[in-house]
C-alpha cells in the first residue's frame, strides 16, 4: 500500500469500523439480558484484545504515518479479535439466550449496513455483480493486497465467489472461538445485507468440499 494516505485507506478503515459498531451493537444487544454483566465482558475483553474502538476522528489524526499499512492490519486485527472474544465470552456466560441475540445483532446489522449501500446509490444494485462490489464496500475481509476471493461466476443474475482462505480465522482462532459459528454469523450478516440492498436477490452458501475452500453465491 501507499505511503501517503488516500481514499483507499479511508475506504479500509470505514469498513473496520463497520466491525467496531456491529461489536457496539451486539453489546446494547446483549444488555438488556445480560444486564451489569455485559459490562464486565466489555471491560475484560477490551483489557486482554486491545484498546476500545477508535474514536470518531479523521483518519489522518489516528494512524501512524510512518506504518500505515502496519497500522491498518493492526486495527483489522483488534476489531475482529475484540468482537470475537465478546462474542464467545458471552456465550459462555450467559448461554443460549445470548447465542439468538448475537444471531439477531448480526442480521439486524447486516440490514442496517445494507440500507447505508442502499442509499449511497453508488452501485448498479440491479445486477449481481454490482450487489457484489458493494458488498465488498462494507464487508471487512483483510487488506486489499491479500486478495483471498475468487470470483469464479458472473453475469447480471449470478455471481459466484471462491473463499480461497478465511483471513478472520487466525483472530478467531487466537480467542479460540468456534470457527463454524462465526461462519455462520459473518454469512447472516452478508444475507442481510444483500436482501436489503435488492431484495429481488439471495445470498447463500455452496457447500464445499471443505471448510477452507467455501463458495458462496449472490443469485437472483
Amino acid at each position: 500500500m501507499s505511503a501517503f494516505i488516500g481514499p483507499i485507506h479511508y475506504w479500509l478503515y470505514s469498513k473496520i469500523q463497520i466491525v467496531n459498531n456491529r461489536e457496539e451493537f451486539i453489546y446494547h444487544k446483549l444488555s438488556d439480558v445480560c444486564g451489569d454483566t455485559v459490562d464486565e465482558i466489555r471491560e475484560q475483553v477490551w483489557q486482554t484484545y486491545g484498546q476500545p474502538p477508535l474514536p470518531n476522528a479523521d483518519l489522518a489524526e489516528l494512524i501512524e504515518h510512518g506504518n500505515i499499512h502496519g497500522w491498518l492490519q493492526r486495527q483489522i486485527n483488534l476489531a475482529e479479535s475484540r468482537e470475537a472474544a465478546f462474542i464467545k465470552e458471552a456465550l459462555d456466560i450467559c448461554g443460549s439466550t445470548a447465542k439468538d441475540l448475537i444471531i439477531e445483532a448480526f442480521l439486524e446489522h447486516g440490514k442496517i449496513i445494507g440500507e447505508k449501500a442502499k442509499d449511497a446509490k453508488k452501485y448498479d444494485t440491479l445486477t449481481a455483480k454490482g450487489i457484489y462490489v458493494s458488498l465488498n464496500d462494507y464487508y471487512l475481509n483483510g487488506m486489499p493486497c491479500d486478495q483471498a476471493d475468487m470470483v469464479i461466476k458472473s453475469d447480471n443474475d449470478n455471481l459466484v465467489w471462491k473463499i480461497g482462505t478465511c483471513l478472520q480465522e487466525p483472530n478467531w482462532k487466537r480467542v479460540s472461538i468456534e470457527k463454524n459459528f462465526m461462519l455462520e454469523l459473518y454469512q447472516t450478516w452478508i444475507k442481510a445485507f444483500v436482501g436489503i440492498l435488492n431484495n429481488d436477490f439471495s445470498f447463500r452458501v455452496v457447500e464445499g468440499e471443505h471448510e477452507s475452500s467455501l463458495t458462496y453465491e449472490i443469485y437472483k
